[in-house]
């Protein structure tokens, strides 16, 4: 019965065809009546989480926080047909330090649409195609012990970080010790808040990103790190703006140290797997997430 109620109000937007809003609308309630279908699982679902890993969530988000020194972080790439789910079962094979992914980067049928490095290395494939407008990453670096750090960080208009040498030319929210190499890196991103303050209209300005009416306050993948260098990975689901996830990261206690925040991609590729299972499980009950993530893995080196 649930079910056929909800089915009735999804068709009754698409009779209002003249609607000004009809686009949105219909977008936001295909999405509540497919998200009623899907399997949403409790934290107990997840069993006893490791140490350094923590579920946060409350209205409209949910996501992981991750501590410094219990984890290390990798970019993934693959170029089959396959979602985050499938690909994390595969991976996991292949890796049992593998404990959680998220979504990557926009992308297009021909590949990414941004920067990658992974393992210290350029991707061959999926190819990447970078924008001559300044984006935000993540990036990890490993120190001369095998530690690993997190930054996040913005390029300047036209810079690569793909080629060598150029590093007077993007910021970071942090400086890296003396002998650190880049080992992963993920871009392509827009900004949400940097040093604490709602920078949001910058990836619209000066980022030029450009959305849809409807997409505008679309389901966002955010990534952010906090003054302990803490990250985490948030998914903030439709209906909130990029103003009010901004909004979110200074007004709740549970963010209350977060300095940057950026935003990957979204809509139908947001997701977060956590052991195996959909801790975000994505929209119309179909895995979009393609050619990249981010994964997360139990480290050896805990400091």
């Amino acid at each position: 019965m649930k079910k056929f109620l909800l089915l009735i109000i999804l068709l009754s937007s698409v009779s209002r065809l003249y609607s000004s809003d009809l686009k949105s609308e219909l977008k936001s309630n295909v999405q509540f009546f497919f998200r009623s279908l899907t399997e949403n699982h409790s934290v107990k679902d997840f069993g006893v989480l490791p140490e350094g890993l923590e579920i946060v969530e409350g209205d409209g988000y949910r996501g992981l926080k991750l501590s410094t020194g219990y984890f290390e972080l990798r970019v993934d790439t693959w170029g089959e047909d396959i979602g985050l789910l499938e690909r994390f079962n595969k991976a996991k094979t292949e890796n049992e330090q593998l404990f959680a992914a998220i979504n990557g980067t926009f992308y297009s049928s021909r590949g990414i649409l941004g920067q990658i490095i992974s393992d210290g290395q350029i991707p061959v494939w999926p190819k990447q195609y970078i924008a001559a407008l300044p984006r935000c990453f993540l990036s990890t670096f490993r120190g001369l012990k095998g530690y690993q750090h997190w930054f996040i960080g913005e390029t300047t208009v036209g810079a690569s970080v793909l080629k060598t040498g150029i590093f007077d030319k993007v910021w970071f929210n942090g400086e890296s010790s003396t002998g650190t190499i880049m080992d992963n890196l993920i871009g392509g991103g827009g900004w949400i808040l940097r040093n604490r303050k709602d920078v949001h209209d910058e990836s619209f300005d000066r980022q030029r990103f450009r959305f849809k009416n409807e997409d505008l306050k679309a389901r966002r993948t955010v990534i952010a790190q906090d003054s302990d260098r803490f990250i985490y990975f948030i998914v903030f689901e439709a209906g909130n703006s990029l103003h009010q996830i901004a909004r979110a990261f200074v007004h709740n206690k549970v963010f209350e140290k977060v300095r940057e925040a950026i935003f990957l991609d979204g809509g139908a590729s947001s997701c977060i797997v956590l052991n195996g299972k959909y801790l975000v499980p994505p929209l119309y009950l179909v895995d979009k997430a393609r050619f990249s993530a981010i994964q997360v893995l139990k480290s050896d080196l805990t400091w």
